[in-house]
């Protein structure tokens, strides 16, 4: 979905989309998860002194795998969207150092802003960089491979210390 930024009325643009997960997991290609439901969002468009502001809020259902018992578990995602685009044009940037409040700001190419890339986007940034089944999971037995959060493995669980560095167990700190 684009939409025009000449278009937008002074009082701002309320936009309420619901995407297809299908749709949109054909349009982002090769992800490390998979969306379960529509992902949702409300979003709040309005122009200000050669700004664009998009405000608002996304939630979806995603399908993550756990990095540290490889199970696969269901993710509700709930998020904040909050991105300022700059409509100056893009030579214009280039030409002049950015100060600390512009950094946060992106550049439009068109009059057109395209939804869809927006919230492909805000998923991305907000899926965690390592997805953990829960808090407390034990993950595999790093020698048998047995999920722990089931249970116990049948390794021994006495130390194998290396013999080079058996000496060191005996020194005691004062």
């Amino acid at each position: 979905m684009k939409v025009n930024i000449l278009d937008i009325p002074a009082q701002g643009l309320q936009l309420n989309i619901t995407k297809d997960s299908n749709e949109l997991q054909t349009d982002a290609g090769k992800i490390n998860f998979q969306i379960l439901s529509p992902v949702s969002a409300n979003l709040a468009l309005f122009k200000s002194d050669g700004e664009l502001y998009v405000k608002g809020n996304m939630t979806a259902l995603f399908k993550l795998q756990c990095v540290r018992c490889l199970k696969e578990f269901e993710y509700n995602l709930d998020s904040k969207i909050e991105i300022v685009y700059s409509t100056e044009s893009a030579l214009e940037l280039v030409e002049k150092e950015l100060t600390k409040e512009e950094i946060d700001v992106n550049t439009l190419k068109s009059n057109e802003i395209d939804i869809d890339a927006i919230l492909l986007e805000q998923l991305t940034l907000d899926m965690p960089m390592k997805s953990v089944c829960r808090i407390d999971c034990k993950g595999l037995c790093p020698k048998c491979g047995t999920n722990l959060n089931e249970g116990k493995c049948s390794c021994p669980s006495a130390e194998q210390i290396d013999k080079r560095f058996a000496k060191l167990k005996e020194i005691k700190l004062k």
